[in-house]
């Protein structure tokens, strides 16, 4: 199955992450540093603004990384992850030079490539991401590729109706 065709594809799953509701909190880089044992796959990073930003994996929907891996190590789950099958990485590290936001990372004790894969191990017992779960203001949204748009929307309106209403005074 293509997640590239809607029509034959399992229910695709987002994260998104509304920084204008994020408060930098770190509640996210801390979650994910637990769950993976001291390598945390969000960091949330200080701007020259001022501001506390987290960055992680997009998964991406056209993946660079996954286009330029060599072994097909760095794939897609059905939910739409992606992420890197440990025996097939070769450590080359073509996936971090591709990718745009340079989020995988080479291992340097395994020397193999690592990034976010949307806590795989949560997921499967039907938990969502620590990341999202644990947000404190619902900043990281982790849902249904419908639900994550329809609540994309909303804060769109949102902000646009707060813009208007502010012009008004």
């Amino acid at each position: 199955m293509s997640l590239d065709n809607p029509s034959t594809s399992p229910q695709r799953y987002l994260r998104i992450i509304d920084i204008g509701t994020c408060i930098g909190c770190g509640a996210c880089e801390a979650a994910c540093d637990f769950i993976h044992e001291g390598k945390p796959y969000i960091k949330v990073y200080r701007t020259s603004l001022g501001l506390e930003i987290p960055v992680s994996c997009l998964h991406c929907a056209k993946a660079p990384c996954i286009d330029v891996c060599p072994t097909g190590a760095m794939t897609r789950d059905k939910e739409g992850a992606v992420y890197v099958i440990a025996s097939k990485c070769i450590g080359c590290m073509a996936c971090l030079y591709a990718c745009p936001f340079g989020i995988p990372q080479l291992d340097k004790a395994l020397r193999i490539s690592t990034k976010c894969d949307l806590c795989s191990d949560q997921r499967k017992k039907g938990l969502e991401p620590g990341c999202s779960s644990l947000c404190p203001t619902g900043a990281i949204v982790y849902s249904a590729e419908p639900v994550v748009f329809d609540i994309a929307k909303k804060k769109t309106a949102e902000s646009w109706a707060k813009a208007r209403y502010e012009s008004l005074k």
